[in-house]
């Protein structure tokens, strides 16, 4: 019998082995647990060589144990009946755990064997076989076990072909067995979640039952915000109290049928009850009427003001407190509030029969009424002040002593205004100016004043924008009223802590009489935020980037200090966000150079500084350019081109690459445009990259649609390459952005294929139309035999798959000479040519020839 590694190309067929890689991948879909993928792998490799011994162990680094999970052995036939699990220890002197120790492939003959025997490197085990090959199961540089085939036959031996092969097998194992362990880790962490989401929701339904059926769903969130902004502007912009009511009810009426409206007003004593406005179908505004206090006499009105609770009425509810000509179909009425105590009422009714308040307009309108309440308020107390001074100058010739009055309640007046000055108005915290003249004052101390340094910590909100976007400015600011209280909670006696505005917050360490203080005030901070934020029956989740500034006094101002420790917090973003970061010399140059780059690339993308180079892709069958990659580029105004290695990253922190991303569509479709103008150039598609963030903000399908429409391109002719990194990030948002493409008829084209995690699996659940092989597969061609042939068998996987696949980073004629002996058609590198720019395209195109 022939040698196995004395097996030529010719003699083992293309088909069993495109057969072989196949079934590889399909079974790693289709199998339920590791046994039954080894048992099938082992009927897999057997087709391809002789593999009648063979096994796989599992290493199981917590427990330090080997589970061996598939053993066929001929000759020790007890060993999978008797062994399952073996100790790390146990395993350490023999073969296999001389492979997983070296964590290297290990070929070994008998003689080999005998060798190790003799250099006490290992112990005989077993019957002696006379060729032993086994290969670690590796994912990175983690070792997860091994897989292992031996010949107890003299005349059959092991080569490289099946080196090659076995390792390209164990790889795939590798990968399948760590996303088993990822799932296994997904199912005990939904375990988890789901029991903390049973408790949580059992906690919510004793506190909040009432409150959660009535605000299920906020589909009218951005009109009511709209509506309290309104409100809030109606204080300055009305004149009259009458204007006002006007006012509010044009803007309720925008939000629900409210044809019939009307405000009532408790007097001062509390026992009379004046209709302030009034607009209803059937009856004229009432007078004054009294008002005991029980919820029992008088009407809905008397109910509301009385309890302090909303009301909603059906005409079919066995309820006959209406008052007026005509019985309404519906009523809903709110209290309106100073603090705890009702001094008001706003009521809403229907006369029509189709027209039913709900518990959403109850939540509606309660919210409303608040924002009612208090600019009553703030308007009565406006035109107060008003009517005070006006009062003031004409009594001050009068009588002195209602002067001083006077005096004393405007002394009042701007004892509040110098609080509010110096006060954040929504969470009621010291604001920017209070905590520069406190730190101003602590640092003009003289040293013999203060013995230790103060600390001053900058934090940012690490998610905020997402949850004040994504669920209204209304929850963003009752959250960051949350947050303010959590981190007052944090605080020692003499420590303070103010907003800056937005989701900034500064805490102020007065006294350092421990070292280490900053650093336990800023874990205990973060370790707060990071617990659950329960809002408007929304549970939120954040953390928070901490920058640490130490000072001594008569060091430098409060100003210097604050950018200090606001630069060290933006590098303690720039790590990872839910850290904290002490500010040195070089995180100021850090965060400088950081923020100038952020400053320029955005400068950059308003004055249009990026342009587009275009690399060929050459179809070497017809020797001719099918298409061109765009790769974006910066001419920066002052220092000439920028690497996007430097500005993409800095892009993609801030966000900006999706704004970059359509600019690069754009650009793209208007050289397809100038294309199509000339004949030898109209048959040239152009493929453009997009990153995660793209795909994420889920609207770069509809620019990309617009601008083939607006631009009359066909949509084959664009092509779009995402990575797999996109596709692990959020499967569902990948998934359905690849389907808005493939319906539009763009092709989709998986880049860097070889580098991820599961590459052959994304294959079958995608339907992409291409694959692009990963650069570093074409620079290791000349490296070893293995190279190669994993390179020609991706390229006949994807020829078997229907999916057209493209050889890029192609630098020399002698890779080029590999790849036409194998099943590639198109390949992309420097050997063909640089990116160019748009301009160069046409000359190149018409003269390209490739070199015999």
């Amino acid at each position: 019998m022939t040698p196995v590694d004395q097996i030529t190309d010719t003699d083992f067929k293309k088909t069993p082995l495109e057969k072989a890689l196949f079934q590889i991948t399909e079974c790693a879909v289709t199998t339920t647990s590791i046994e039954e993928y080894s048992k099938e792998l082992h009927s897999i490799i057997k087709q391809l060589m002789y593999a009648k011994n063979f096994f796989v162990a599992l290493y199981e680094q917590d427990q330090s144990l080997v589970n061996f999970v598939y053993i066929v052995d001929e000759y020790d036939t007890s060993i999978s009946k008797e062994i399952n699990t073996l100790s790390v220890e146990e395993l350490r002197r023999t073969l296999t755990g001389y492979m997983l120790r070296t964590g290297k492939i290990q070929h070994l003959s008998k003689a080999d064997v005998k060798r190790l025997g003799e250099k006490n490197v290992i112990d005989h085990v077993g019957t002696d076989s006379y060729d032993w090959l086994g290969v670690p199961l590796k994912y990175k540089d983690e070792v997860m076990g091994g897989m292992v085939i031996q010949s107890y036959r003299e005349d059959i031996s092991y080569g490289k072909h099946e080196e090659a092969i076995l390792q390209f097998v164990a790889r795939q194992i590798a990968l399948v067995l760590k996303s088993k362990q990822s799932e296994r880790a997904l199912l005990d962490a939904n375990l988890v979640l789901e029991q903390r989401v049973i408790e949580r929701t059992q906690d919510l339904k004793r506190i909040n039952s009432a409150l959660s059926k009535e605000v299920k769903e906020r589909k009218k969130s951005q009109e009511i915000q709209a509506a309290l902004f309104q409100i809030s502007e109606l204080v300055s912009t009305t004149e009259s109290l009458r204007e006002f009511y006007h006012s509010v009810h044009q803007v309720i009426k925008r939000l629900m049928y409210a044809e019939n409206e009307y405000i009532a007003i408790l007097n001062e004593d509390g026992n009379k009850i004046d209709f302030a406005y009034f607009v209803d179908q059937h009856d004229e505004q009432p007078g004054p009427r009294d008002f005991s206090g029980n919820p029992n006499s008088g009407g809905f009105t008397e109910k509301v003001l009385a309890t302090g609770n909303t009301f909603l009425y059906h005409r079919n509810d066995d309820y006959y407190g209406v008052v007026g000509s005509e019985r309404c179909v519906s009523w809903l009425g709110v209290p309106l509030k100073d603090k705890h105590r009702v001094f008001g009422i706003l009521a809403v009714q229907s006369y029509v029969d189709d027209v039913v308040y709900t518990r959403d307009d109850q939540v509606v309108l309660l919210t409303i009424g608040q924002q009612v309440a208090n600019a009553i308020l703030r308007k009565k107390d406006s035109d107060s002040l008003i009517q005070a001074h006006e009062s003031l100058e004409r009594r001050v010739k009068e009588r002195t002593f209602e002067l001083e009055k006077t005096i004393e309640k405007r002394k009042i007046v701007e004892k509040r205004l110098e609080f509010e000055s110096l006060h954040d108005a929504l969470t009621g915290l010291p604001n920017r100016l209070h905590l520069s003249n406190t730190l101003n004052e602590l640092l003009q101390l003289e040293p013999s004043e203060r013995k230790n340094p103060l600390a001053l910590l900058f934090l940012d909100l690490d998610r905020f924008k997402i949850i004040n976007d994504s669920l209204g400015h209304h929850v963003g600011d009752l959250f960051l009223i949350e947050v303010a209280k959590r981190l007052k909670s944090c605080l020692r006696s003499d420590d303070m802590v103010a907003r800056l505005g937005g989701d900034e917050f500064c805490v102020l360490m007065p006294v350092m009489d421990d070292k280490n203080a900053a650093f336990k005030l800023s874990t205990r901070i973060l370790a707060e935020l990071k617990k659950p934020v329960e809002v408007a029956n929304h549970s939120l989740i954040t953390s928070a980037s901490i920058g640490v500034r130490l000072a001594e006094s008569h060091e430098t101002s409060a100003e210097t200090i604050m950018s200090d420790a606001d630069a060290a917090m933006y590098q303690a973003k720039h790590q990872g966000k839910n850290r904290f970061c002490y500010f040195d010399a070089n995180i100021k140059k850090l965060v400088t150079s950081r923020m100038k780059m952020e400053r320029d690339l955005r400068q950059a993308v308003s004055e249009k500084q990026l342009f587009l180079v275009y690399q060929p892709i050459v179809n070497i069958r017809t020797n001719q350019i099918d298409g061109l990659e765009a790769l974006v580029r910066w001419e920066h105004p002052e220092n000439g081109l920028v690497s996007p290695a430097e500005f993409i990253p800095v892009a993609e922190e801030t966000g900006l690459i999706v704004e970059i991303g359509e600019e690069v569509i754009r650009m793209a479709c208007e050289a397809l445009a100038e294309f199509k103008q000339e004949s030898i150039l109209k048959h040239l598609y152009v493929n453009v990259n997009v990153s995660s963030l793209q795909v994420l903000a889920r609207t770069l399908d509809d620019h990309i649609r617009q601008n083939l429409l607006q631009m009359g391109l066909d949509s084959s002719s664009l092509n779009i390459e995402i990575t797999e990194s996109i596709l692990i990030e959020d499967y569902k948002a990948a998934m359905s952005f690849v389907r808005e493409l493939k319906s539009m008829g763009v092709q989709v084209y998986l880049d860097d294929f070889g580098t991820g995690y599961s590459s052959l699996s994304y294959l079958h659940k995608f339907p992409f139309d291409a694959i692009k092989l990963d650069r570093s597969f074409i620079n290791a061609l000349g490296e070893s035999g293995q190279n190669r042939a994993i390179v020609e068998s991706i390229g006949q996987l994807a020829h078997s798959l229907g999916i057209n696949i493209v050889a890029e980073g192609l630098e020399t004629k002698e890779q080029l000479e590999v790849i036409e002996q194998m099943n590639y058609d198109l390949i992309q590198g420097f050997y063909f040519a640089k990116p160019m720019k748009i301009q160069e395209v046409k000359a190149f195109v018409s003269q390209f020839e490739i070199d015999d």
